[in-house]
């Protein structure tokens, strides 16, 4: 056999994730443009429903990459979700009392993000001062957080109605300046910037990176604060989206993110991932979603099969291509 060659095209597809990504994108198009729903599937409203969801999860799924890229995780994303998404329509009616309704939801947003922040901060120093496990830290703040979600308003949704700030930060360009934006700053800083080469460092070898005089606890405050900002503006978006701050909102989520970001070519081991694999994965992942909306005649309860099986698979193709590199 004529080595020289090189690989076949299945070969340099599986090597490269954001073609494979688009392959199987194209791919999924294609069977559904061959169902009795494709005029429904194709159909202006359901595309313009699709580009909005793939702006809200790529909001959040960057942050979970950065955590990831450290060899970390973060379970906690669905609840700070729905934590954000219930004080900002809290603090914006306690706010309104006193102030007029454009400042009182600058004011809560603001104070939004700041709580978000804070929390990502928190999981940072409990995973770097007392050694504890990122999946037990993010794990135990995702049912605290879900917790207070629904403590916050005696388990009762409030609305936004009357503050067309944040209800229109999640339609049209507002919210595509936001995820360009957030996109485009955080490549930069992952392929640019010194505290990118420290956060894949740390994915790759933690021990060595500290012996190089990096500042570990510096970097896991960055990587989880981000991750927990971006988890914050999302509830916002959310909030906004669904015109009121509800409790029950984000469920799920948190493995959404992760699946996006695996799919996009991160590695759950840490050192491997990039911002324009996980939008792919973004898109793929809402685009199956929607697919079984039109596929399935009670889609909700095969949503965590499919999110599953993917995440599997994107995985497994991971662990992959991770081997034939090291061949």
């Amino acid at each position: 056999m004529d080595r020289s060659a090189g690989p076949g095209i299945v070969a340099r597809l599986l090597k490269s994730r954001e073609l494979s990504v688009v392959a199987v994108l194209a791919l999924l198009c294609l069977g559904m443009a061959f169902t009795e729903q494709r005029a429904n599937f194709f159909g202006p409203l359901n595309l313009t429903n699709i580009l909005q969801q793939v702006a809200l999860l790529s909001l959040f799924a960057i942050g979970e990459t950065i955590v990831i890229i450290t060899s970390g995780i973060d379970l906690s994303l669905g609840s700070i979700i729905a934590f954000a998404g219930m004080l900002v329509a809290l603090f914006v009616t306690k706010f309104s009392v006193g102030l007029m309704a454009g400042p009182a939801a600058f004011l809560a947003i603001l104070l939004t993000l700041l709580c978000a922040l804070a929390i990502g901060l928190l999981h940072a120093t409990l995973i770097h001062k007392l050694k504890l496990p990122p999946f037990v830290v993010t794990l135990a703040a995702l049912l605290v957080l879900r917790s207070q979600s629904l403590i916050v308003n005696k388990q009762l949704p409030i609305s936004l109605n009357d503050y067309p700030l944040i209800t229109d930060l999640s339609k049209g360009w507002p919210l595509w300046t936001m995820l360009v934006v957030v996109a485009v700053v955080a490549h930069v800083l992952l392929t640019r910037t010194r505290i990118g080469r420290y956060l894949y460092a740390l994915g790759g070898n933690e021990q060595a990176t500290r012996l190089s005089g990096v500042n570990i606890f510096k970097i896991k405050l960055f990587a989880y604060g981000i991750s927990a900002l971006l988890g914050g503006l999302a509830g916002i978006l959310w909030a906004g989206y669904g015109r009121q701050g509800n409790p029950q909102l984000g469920q799920g989520y948190e493995l959404d993110a992760v699946a996006a970001a695996v799919v996009g070519g991160a590695s759950l081991t840490g050192g491997r991932g990039s911002v324009p694999g996980t939008i792919l994965g973004a898109t793929l992942v809402i685009t199956i979603l929607s697919a079984i909306n039109f596929t399935f005649s009670n889609p909700d309860i095969w949503r965590g099969t499919v999110v599953g099986c993917v995440l599997l698979f994107a995985v497994l193709v991971t662990a992959l291509q991770q081997k034939g590199g090291h061949e």
